[in-house]
C-alpha cells in the first residue's frame, strides 16, 4: 500500500549511516552520567563492530522473508528458527571467516546483551519510523481529501488514507540509549507538527513515552 516501498538493502544502508554518528564526540543533549545510559557512551563503543553489525542485521531476510509482529503467529512464532537456518545457509555460501563473523554478528544481535547489540536494535527501530514518517510526508492525504464512501474504502487503509499509527505504536519506549531516545522524540514531535497540519491527531500512544 506504499508506491515503491523501502527495501531490506535500503533499510539496512541507512541503519549503517545511523551507526556512524557514533564514531563523533558525544553531543551534549544527551545525558550519560547514570549508571544504566554511561554504557551508551560514544566513546565506549565498538563503532567499527557496531558499523559492520548494522549493514549485515537483516541479512537474513534474503532467505526468510521479512517477519513482522503483524504476520500469522505460527510464522512469527518460528521466525528465530527460519532466520538462523537462513545465515547458516548463508554462512556456507559465503565462506569463513566471513560467514562466520556475519553469523556471530547476526547472534549477538539477537541477543541483545552487548552496547554494540542494543543500538543496534535501537537503529533498526528508529529507522523504521524515520521511514514511516517520510511515507507520511509523501503520501499521506490531509484529513478529509479523498475519503471514500464506506463501501469503497479497502479492508486496510493504505498511507495515502490513514497516518501510519502502529509503526509509532510498536517502537513507542523501546529505544535504550540516550542518543536515539532524543532522535525519536525529536522526530515524534515532528511527525505531530506536519499531522496537525493535515488535520490529524496524533494519539497518546504515539507519543513517546519516557
Amino acid at each position: 500500500k506504499v508506491p515503491l516501498p523501502e527495501s531490506d538493502s535500503d533499510h539496512m544502508h541507512r541503519c549503517a549511516m545511523c551507526a556512524m554518528l557514533l564514531s563523533q564526540p558525544a553531543d551534549p543533549r544527551d545525558d550519560y552520567s547514570s549508571p544504566a545510559d554511561e554504557v551508551f557512551h560514544p566513546g565506549k563503543v565498538d563503532t567499527s563492530r557496531l558499523l559492520r553489525m548494522a549493514v549485515s542485521h537483516d541479512l537474513c531476510e534474503a532467505l526468510a522473508g521479512d517477519i513482522t509482529p503483524f504476520c500469522d503467529p505460527s510464522v512469527v512464532a518460528s521466525k528465530h528458527d527460519k532466520e538462523e537456518k537462513a545465515m547458516q545457509s548463508i554462512r556456507r555460501v559465503v565462506g569463513d571467516p566471513l560467514g562466520q563473523e556475519l553469523f556471530g554478528l547476526w547472534q549477538e544481535y539477537e541477543a541483545q546483551e552487548t552496547v554494540e547489540a542494543i543500538y543496534c536494535k535501537d537503529i533498526d527501530k528508529f529507522e523504521m519510523v524515520v521511514q514511516a514518517y517520510e511515507y507520511e510526508k509523501e503520501h499521506l492525504c490531509s484529513r478529509g481529501e479523498g475519503t471514500l464512501a464506506a463501501t469503497e474504502r479497502p479492508a486496510s487503509p493504505g498511507v495515502c488514507s490513514e497516518p501510519m499509527r502502529s509503526f509509532f505504536i510498536t517502537t513507542n519506549a523501546t529505544m535504550k540509549s540516550p542518543l536515539f531516545k532524543r532522535l525519536d522524540r525529536e522526530l515524534r514531535g515532528r511527525r505531530e507538527v506536519m499531522l496537525s497540519g493535515r488535520g490529524w491527531d496524533v494519539t497518546p500512544e504515539e507519543q513517546q513515552m519516557e
